[in-house]
């Protein structure tokens, strides 16, 4: 990444990054690809796509364990989803933005005639919105297992 006329850099091939939704294909590789601005936020968006795949299993793991020992209402529970949340809002709301911005330096860089391409990228909200639904599913969650630890009392 760091030294692109490496013998280790050669042997991986031509660098072709991964947009989120739509398939790119250049007939030659573009100068764009050779940009180290452009390589750097390749990197960083597939490292925040793992980091944000691998936060969201082992929590929803977690959860998925707590429910079958236990049940939905504990509280232990409340700070997974919460944790969730989070991880959707920070992680998956970095990765969906710089998979976008990355999309939108590859368009920048087509010449295209008789068209012209607009991208509006606001995929990144879509992430946000989930990750503060999570968030209110953990406070309701916390009020709902404050009362069925309170009714597990009084009987």
């Amino acid at each position: 990444m760091w030294n692109p006329d490496s013998d280790l850099t050669r042997s991986f091939g031509d660098f072709q990054p991964l947009f989120g939704y739509i398939d790119l294909h250049f007939y030659q590789q573009p100068g764009l690809y050779t940009d180290p601005s452009f390589i750097q936020l390749s990197f960083i968006s597939t490292a925040c796509m793992l980091f944000f795949v691998l936060l969201f299993l082992w929590w929803m793991c977690k959860l998925l364990d707590n429910i079958y020992e236990d049940s939905l209402f504990s509280y232990e529970n409340v700070s997974i989803v919460f944790k969730l949340g989070l991880t959707l809002i920070v992680a998956g709301t970095a990765y969906t933005y710089t998979d976008g911005l990355l999309l939108s330096k590859a368009l920048e860089a087509l010449t295209v005639s008789n068209a012209q391409i607009s991208l509006s990228d606001l995929s990144y909200v879509d992430t946000l919105i989930g990750g503060i639904v999570l968030l209110l599913i953990s406070w309701a969650l916390k009020i709902a297992v404050h009362a069925v630890e309170e009714n597990n009392k009084t009987i």
